[in-house]
């Protein structure tokens, strides 16, 4: 077999998968089953709302009655007994809706006729989903009165009524009338006095079905109906009222789970005059991606998602090696798939280097260019550098040039100040470098900021700072919260392997520095991509994404950071415009940023928003995986980055922002000051 065929990462859209792999590739919920979750026997209706990649789709279609069938193949009618409920799935884009939106008809006719081809379509999958079944195990005693009693549903009658005798029959008469009405619609801009027979009032046949299903099977009886809809987004506001008005009208034993992404509810409006449902009366709501939120729940999740998907493409074999791993606890597993990754050696950042080296290194090159201008001689510059310069030290040079950049900020140093401060330094650093315990300022410093001064190194080194974002650990939190992002990494990895005439995941195969590399790049760029612009304000996102983490990136990399690993800001979205607000909720929506816990503002003590950018998205800019630091924005200035009209004042506020991070500072005897705070 083609080895880039049998990659088993291949398939990441729950949609790209047929009701056996549903089944196959189900990982349930390491803290809390799905189950409890979805609860599929409670008659509250729900909407799952998740992001492109959360799982919603997989989840969904796992609660189905084809998936049901498949897990309860012998004996399937005791397996709907036993489980307490049968989910019909479909998604609600299946109709085409929007083949009614344009149609030559009033407001009100062109409803009726979306509302009668629902009723039709929900019907036909009631009956289609009990036939599959018939087909295998008997379901009525008494088919033909069930039939019957189906017929008495409609408000009107047709010829092909009196011969409908069998479900068969059933299915046959409600293709029929669907039909009518597809030709109504297909032509509606071709005949004049077009005319369909509405012969189901709302809700007739939807939950009337149900309810005669369950009085004629025993099999059935407190069975609960779940008419499971899927993709919500892809329909009218219209018809989302309709949708809204079935819930609120919903009669035992039916329910609803219907899946949307964050932006895709337009209205919970119904038909009733100004009703409106309401959340803890007509339905909950599960935030999906809330659920993988937290690492160590989304861990487990994605480690055992992993070894699924190896084991059913055989990469587990059943060597003395490797038995048991699926049923092993965490820790075995993770250190089982840990085994395939090359971690990357920073040894020479991160440690001292073994063999001194003559003249500065590149890092005190870059910052000794940094600080030569007019107002400090060529002497000066010398004394303040081989003051500061380690080269064997990577990390304490980085430190000592935070310290040092830190205090020339203050801007009540003179030249003479700052010479002598570079002399502390020193042995401050000679300290350090004797016993790590004897200088608290240097390892303060490394407490908070190691990780902004390793990334620099690595950018100074590979002009990048990839290497922080490799291993199975760092995979897991690049991807947090989102599966298809962590199955996308590794359809790349194994990809990109393939192509390096390496097998991925083989006995004895190591997935190079490189190749997660490639693939982690690969998959920031397409999240990016796919849904940094997504939907009506998409543009306005990335526009806004962009000028943030460029930010971010500037708070990372510089001379003097205030934050530590900042990849998260902090707004009084009270105060800024309406489009703004427009455009944030729109990216937490699309998931290019998760939101964080409010923070308490230091100075009004008033609840402020606090976002973090999708872990994703980070190695694109080289920001931080750990979410520590925050930069906060007042909304004058907030406004630059989401208005692409205020070009001008968004770069001013960028350069001003970067020289307040970076050499060269003001002196005391300058006559010009900072004059702004950051």
């Amino acid at each position: 077999m083609d080895l880039l065929e049998k990659n088993p990462f291949t398939t990441i859209k729950a949609n790209d998968l047929n009701d056996s792999e549903i089944n196959e590739q189900w990982v349930d919920n390491p803290s809390g089953g799905f189950i409890d979750i979805f609860c599929p026997t409670h008659k509250i209706s729900q909407f799952i709302i998740g992001g492109k990649g959360s799982g919603k789709t997989h989840l969904m279609r796992y609660f189905s009655h084809n998936s049901q069938c498949i897990r309860n193949e012998n004996a399937i009618l005791a397996g709907i007994k036993h489980d307490g409920y049968f989910g019909v799935y479909f998604q609600a884009s299946g109709l085409n809706g929007e083949r009614f939106e344009n149609l030559p008809f009033q407001e009100e006719k062109k409803n009726a006729l979306f509302q009668y081809s629902y009723e039709l379509w929900c019907a036909g999958l009631v009956i289609q989903s009990l036939l599959d079944i018939n087909n295998k195990e008997q379901i009525f005693d008494n088919q033909i009165e069930f039939c019957h009693q189906v017929l008495g549903l409609f408000s009107g009658e047709c010829d092909e009524f009196k011969s409908v005798k069998t479900l068969e029959g059933l299915k046959s008469l409600i293709l029929k009338l669907s039909k009518e009405v597809d030709y109504a619609v297909s032509n509606a801009f071709f005949i004049k006095n077009l005319n369909v027979n509405i012969l189901a009032a709302r809700g007739s046949l939807i939950f009337g079905i149900p309810k005669l299903i369950s009085e004629y099977s025993d099999y059935f009886k407190g069975i609960t109906f779940l008419y499971i809809i899927d993709e919500l987004e892809n329909i009218s506001y219209s018809q989302q009222v309709y949708i809204n008005t079935l819930l609120r009208e919903k009669k035992l034993p039916c329910s609803f789970r219907i899946g949307a992404r964050g932006y895709g509810i337009k209205t919970f409006s119904t038909l009733g005059d100004g009703e409106i449902n309401r959340e803890g009366h007509e339905y909950e709501v599960i935030q999906l991606d809330n659920l993988l939120s937290e690492y160590s729940t989304y861990e487990g999740f994605a480690i055992d998602l992993i070894l699924n998907r190896l084991s059913k493409a055989k990469f587990i074999s059943s060597e003395k090696n490797y038995l048991n791993i699926i049923e092993s606890d965490l820790s075995v597993k993770k250190d089982f798939l840990n085994s395939f990754f090359e971690s990357p050696e920073n040894f020479d950042i991160i440690n001292a280097n073994k063999s001194s080296r003559e003249g500065l290194s590149k890092k005190m090159e870059l910052f000794k260019n940094s600080i030569e201008n007019k107002k400090i001689s060529k002497d000066d510059v010398d004394k303040i550098i081989n003051n500061i310069s380690f080269n064997q030290f990577e990390l304490i040079e980085s430190a000592l040039i935070h310290l040092f950049s830190q205090y020339w900020s203050s801007g009540n140093a003179t030249l003479a100040d700052l010479i002598e401060k570079t002399e502390e330094l020193k042995l401050e650093a000679e300290k350090y470098i004797s016993d790590s315990s004897e200088s608290s300022l240097i390892t303060s410093k490394f407490r908070y900021y190691k990780n902004n001064y390793i990334a620099k190194s690595l950018r100074i080194k590979y002009q990048n700072n990839l290497e922080q974002y490799l291993g199975l650990d760092n995979l897991l939190k690049a991807t947090m919260g989102f599966p298809r992002h962590i199955l996308t990494v590794l359809r790349n990895i194994y990809k990109t392997e393939i192509f390096e005439g390496r097998t991925p995941f083989a006995s004895n195969s190591i997935i190079s520095i490189q190749s997660q590399k490639i693939a982690l790049l690969e998959a920031s760029n397409w999240f990016y991509n796919e849904c940094g612009r997504e939907g009506k304000l998409g543009n306005q996102v990335s526009y806004f994404l962009h000028n943030i983490c460029e930010l971010l990136r500037i708070e990372m990399y510089a001379d003097k950071p205030v934050e530590c690993s900042a990849s998260s800001f902090t707004i009084d979205v009270t105060k800024l415009s309406k489009n703004s607000q427009n455009v944030l909720r729109w990216a937490e929506l699309t998931g290019v940023l998760v939101r964080g816990q409010d923070r308490q503002d230091k100075n009004s003590q008033a609840l402020i928003n606090k976002y973090h950018i999708n872990s994703l998205l980070c190695p694109k800019w080289g920001l931080s995986l750990s979410r520590r630091g925050a930069l906060s924005f007042t909304a004058n200035d907030f406004e630059y980055l989401v208005n692409s009209e205020k070009k001008r004042e968004y770069e001013a506020f960028v350069a001003k922002f970067e020289q307040s991070r970076n050499v060269p500072f003001d002196l005391k005897d300058d006559s010009t000051q900072m004059g702004l705070e950051f």
